[in-house]
């Protein structure tokens, strides 16, 4: 009678949008994080687990979440566009995205984040831990150019930085208000391990960026009025680094010294920008590109013993051409547009961390693929979820009272 019982409650107990949603979040999230590692060598069944999160989500945004009809009618274009781009691009994250993304309406975007940090944590530190006794491939590059970098059990040493840049980041969004010199010594400490471990210069610079941008942050936060004029510019960033990095790339020649100086500093992303535009036009839709990198076993074998760049290397790292080119236009604009407008609606509501964090990753997609990976970037999630930061009283509070 007892176990019947049991059965009976565990049958009617209510399950709830907020549930289902980080259910999704949790059978998206673990396998796609692990699919980037070297703990195993085929990723094709991990991709399909983590396409059970799809059903997940559309019961909450078509069943509970209670859109308006013209809504919905929205909603199910934006989701066939979803699943056009992504039989044409062939790539995973283009499917899920936009059901995370509408999906999230009604979940508080602090717990999102938390959940994001907490979940990357432990991941990659136990990534690293078995990388490092042994258990899993530690891949290490040797350049001549270059100090020697270690993957640390990722498929490539620049993931372990752009991992520890979007959790600094997700750290100060959880700890804004309250971010002090301490957290400013830990992140450049941790920066500067990072960059003697992976040798990845841009995410190092963008991920120092950081310390000033918080302090700026947190100086308006609080009403400071010359820091409040900085902020006020930063919702521009998202589309001002994308027409600069598209300029440069599209425009670039090596016969222009300033250029190949440009392009030096960007460690040669504006040489390979400039080759992807000169062999693919832009369409609305996107299209598969053959791509070479350094990632995994077989570009461990390609990057070895290279005293440059190997004639087969080719892979587009910037997130605004990567957008153009193989996404497609509608693509690149809708995400353009959802990230500024996440930071004009910060900066209306004079609460600036989500402004903060878009202009310091904007410097990021510049140089880097992981726009909307969301094992890296969980802040286009904050377009329809409730914000934690609602006004600048509550903010304050918040930021006094709670981690």
């Amino acid at each position: 009678m007892g176990k019947s019982n049991f059965w009976l409650k565990a049958w009617d107990y209510p399950i709830n949008g907020r549930q289902i949603y980080f259910s999704a979040f949790l059978i998206y999230f673990v396998p796609t994080l692990l699919s980037e590692t070297t703990i195993l060598s085929d990723y094709r069944y991990l991709r399909l687990f983590s396409y059970l999160s799809l059903p997940l989500l559309l019961i909450k945004i078509f069943l509970l979440d209670h859109w308006k009809k013209k809504d919905l009618v929205v909603i199910s274009l934006l989701l066939i566009l979803g699943v056009i781009v992504w039989r044409t691009v062939q790539y995973a994250d283009l499917l899920v995205i936009a059901p995370l993304i509408i999906g999230a309406k009604g979940i508080n975007f602090r717990d999102i984040v938390w959940w994001y940090f907490y979940l990357t944590t432990i991941i990659v530190m136990l990534v690293m831990i078995f990388s490092l006794v042994g258990i899993i491939p530690n891949l290490i590059y040797h350049s001549s150019l270059r100090p020697t970098r270690y993957s640390l059990g990722m498929l490539y040493p620049s993931i372990i930085a752009a991992h520890y840049l979007f959790l600094t980041l997700a750290y100060c969004y959880l700890k804004f208000g309250k971010l002090n010199v301490v957290d400013y010594l830990l992140i450049f400490l941790g920066d500067c391990i990072c960059m003697l471990l992976t040798n990845t210069k841009l995410d190092f610079a963008a991920t120092l960026v950081i310390i000033p941008v918080m302090i700026i942050a947190q100086r308006a936060f609080y009403g400071k009025k010359f820091s409040r004029i900085i902020v006020a510019f930063w919702w521009m960033a998202v589309p001002l680094s994308a027409t600069i990095m598209i300029f440069l790339s599209y425009f670039y020649s090596s016969s222009n010294h300033i250029l190949r100086k440009i392009d030096s500093l960007f460690s040669g992303r504006l040489a390979l920008g400039y080759r992807a535009f000169s062999k693919y036009d832009i369409n609305l839709f996107g299209r598969t590109i053959v791509e070479h990198s350094f990632a995994g076993v077989k570009g461990l074998k390609l990057a070895n013993g290279n005293g440059g760049l190997p004639s087969n290397y080719f892979y587009i790292d910037s997130s605004y051409i990567r957008m153009l080119l193989l996404w497609g236009f509608l693509v690149f604009l809708i995400v353009i547009i959802c990230l500024t407008f996440i930071a004009i609606r910060s900066t209306v509501r004079k609460t600036f961390i989500l402004s903060a964090v878009i202009l310091v990753s904007s410097l990021s997609f510049m140089f880097e693929p992981r726009i909307i990976q969301v094992i890296y970037n969980p802040f286009l999630l904050a377009l329809l979820s409730d914000s934690y930061f609602i006004s600048i009283d509550k903010e304050k509070r918040n930021a006094k009272y709670k981690d």
